[in-house]
């Protein structure tokens, strides 16, 4: 029985130490250099789907409309001349239409086929949330890969500015993960709320039609593309922020419908993730009765975690000291977000339910 215990002790540790080293080294540091020098001379068309107003909803409009770009135009799209939204579009002078485009999608996906249906006749088309704040070189810099024809879709990624308690900091951290998917060419993707594409993306009627009965903008937008052999392109630098005042319900909600529809699309997401965050999670637990039963020299296994944890730290704007129990609670949110959202059949969207 002695043995066998011992062999069960030997065999587990090493299952540990080889997570140990495959999480050592997804956790090591590594500087994003990739940038994009192209001259965009595009006329380009900056699509904002609107549905009720914001957090910071006239701060979100004014830098959209204020942008170092000289070959663009501005549309809102609306679903009634009811929508609170109307007011301030018609305060900031902002054309806007009213969505009415048939089809199965999302009330943002029929917004954007609304537009693409009635203007056609731009090089290149922007997706832009109604939350974001951008710089004045947003749009300059995220139209800059598109000058490669190789390239279909560039976009970004917003950093979740913390305007309220606990879990607006933690969306914050959040956010950070999506950051470092877009820093690698394996993991990148288009996200919805800041997304640039070329006219020849949407062109033909197939691919119109597969966008436009989706509830998923982006990850549509991100298909098309692939299928197409055309690449994605991550603009570090055309950052763009969100003031998030999110309470818990509003970010379990928002965490799982993104979750969600990433699992829906690409299941191959929802393995990796468990086995990735699964496993760093162990580690993390396992360490615990290894220190206190067998040597101190087992909190060698913590070492991942604050390495994520110092990487995290240094990437928030905000210095506080929250962020390190954040990160560690990270891994075990993840797992749990995960298993959650992968049984999820219907998610609700700003005030509309969806079927997955």
């Amino acid at each position: 029985m002695v043995q066998f215990l011992n062999i069960l002790f030997y065999f587990i540790t090493l299952i540990l130490l080889i997570i140990f080293i495959i999480q050592l080294f997804m956790s090591i540091p590594r500087k994003y250099r990739k940038k994009y020098s192209g001259n965009p001379h595009f006329r380009a068309l900056v699509m904002i789907p609107c549905r009720g107003v914001d957090f910071s909803f006239e701060e979100d409009l004014q830098s959209l409309i204020h942008q170092d770009y000289p070959n663009y135009d501005t549309v809102a799209v609306v679903d009634s001349e009811d929508d609170p939204s109307v007011e301030y579009l018609k305060k900031l002078g902002i054309n806007y239409m009213i969505s009415d485009y048939e089809s199965d999608g999302s009330g943002k996906v029929r917004a954007i086929s609304t537009v693409l249906s009635r203007m056609p006749d731009y090089d290149a088309f922007v997706i832009a949330d109604s939350d974001i704040i951008a710089k004045k070189n947003w749009l300059m810099n995220l139209l800059r890969p598109l000058t490669d024809d190789s390239y279909g879709i560039s976009t970004t990624f917003p950093y979740f500015s913390p305007e309220g308690g606990f879990w607006s900091h933690f969306k914050t951290a959040w956010g950070l993960v999506g950051q470092s998917m877009m820093e690698s060419d394996l993991t990148v993707f288009g996200w919805g709320g800041s997304l640039a594409f070329r006219k020849e993306l949407l062109e033909d009627g197939e691919s119109m039609d597969d966008f436009s009965s989706d509830i998923s903008d982006d990850l549509a937008l991100s298909r098309i593309c692939t299928r197409k052999s055309m690449k994605i392109a991550y603009v570090k630098e055309a950052t763009v922020t969100i003031k998030s005042p999110d309470d818990r319900n509003v970010f379990m909600e928002w965490s799982l419908r993104q979750t969600s529809l990433l699992v829906s699309r690409k299941p191959a997401s929802l393995k990796l993730g468990l086995l990735l965050y699964g496993s760093e999670s162990l580690l993390i637990l396992a360490s615990i009765p290894y220190v206190i039963f067998f040597s101190p020299l087992y909190v060698i296994f913590l070492l991942p975690a604050f390495i994520n944890i110092v990487k995290t730290y240094t990437r928030i704007r905000e210095k506080k000291p929250v962020y390190a129990f954040i990160g560690l609670m990270m891994p075990f949110f993840y797992t749990w977000n995960l298993a959650v959202a992968s049984r999820m059949k219907e998610i609700s969207w700003r005030g509309r339910n969806y079927k997955l």
